[in-house]
């Protein structure tokens, strides 16, 4: 093998490795991300592709330190208090969600058993589970927060587009030792990171993201709690 194809090949392994290994990180280390690493991150993914290259993230909105504090709490404080009072300006799920085709309803309910389960979650403990999900609203606890909008008059490429930039991101932190977790929930509450960031009215929320160093000890106990293999 040349030396062409080993560096080739390595190439390949590493990035084949950093996108299966993917996961949804939801324990973080109390550990500033620098804001080089931050930018380096949003330089890269940049590149994304996207139709007649209109590029349409054109804003990432960054909330970190003690902006970031006040936006957990008051995140938290509406999902407990008045979550049916906060609505998204879209809808991620077929409305009602019963017209949701059986295969993926299947895979979305099975997700949530075997959460619940690894959790120790009884479904029917309504005060426990609110408990655990409240966590999304505090971006897991994560040192950084990222919501991403687009401007509303733009159509469903553009929503693609957005997707290859967010995935994007999630593979180039991945390569610089960070984890993330996309949050469709905090769409929900546009209102109140309204109040605090710069959202104008021509964008519509359309995920947050988690994003910082894994605690990895915590993480491997959630892992080793859900993961089940079944062989012949």
């Amino acid at each position: 093998m040349t030396m062409e194809n080993e560096d080739l090949q390595g190439t390949v392994s590493k990035t084949d490795s950093l996108m299966k290994t993917r996961f949804s990180c939801r324990y973080y280390l109390d550990k500033e991300v620098p804001r080089h690493t931050l930018e380096d991150i949003i330089e890269v993914a940049r590149f994304a592709p996207s139709g007649n290259n209109i590029q349409p993230w054109e804003k990432v909105h960054c909330i970190t330190g003690a902006r970031l504090k006040l936006v957990q709490t008051e995140l938290l404080k509406a999902f407990q208090e008045n979550p049916e009072g906060h609505k998204a300006e879209y809808t991620y799920y077929p409305t009602p969600v019963t017209l949701m085709p059986e295969v993926f309803a299947h895979r979305r309910q099975e997700t949530g058993r075997i959460l619940g389960q690894a959790l120790n979650i009884d479904r029917a403990d309504a005060v426990r589970r609110a408990e655990v999900a409240g966590r999304n609203y505090r971006f897991y606890d994560a040192p950084v927060a990222l919501v991403f909008t687009i401007d509303r008059r733009l159509e469903k490429g553009s929503w693609i587009d957005l997707g290859f930039f967010i995935q994007s991101i999630i593979i180039a932190a991945r390569a610089r030792g960070l984890e993330t977790c996309t949050q469709e929930s905090i769409a929900q509450f546009h209102e109140v990171l309204r109040k605090h960031i710069p959202i104008a009215d021509n964008e519509i929320v359309v995920v947050g993201m988690a994003i910082g160093y894994p605690d990895v000890e915590a993480t491997e106990r959630q892992v080793d709690d859900i993961i089940q293999f079944h062989v012949a």
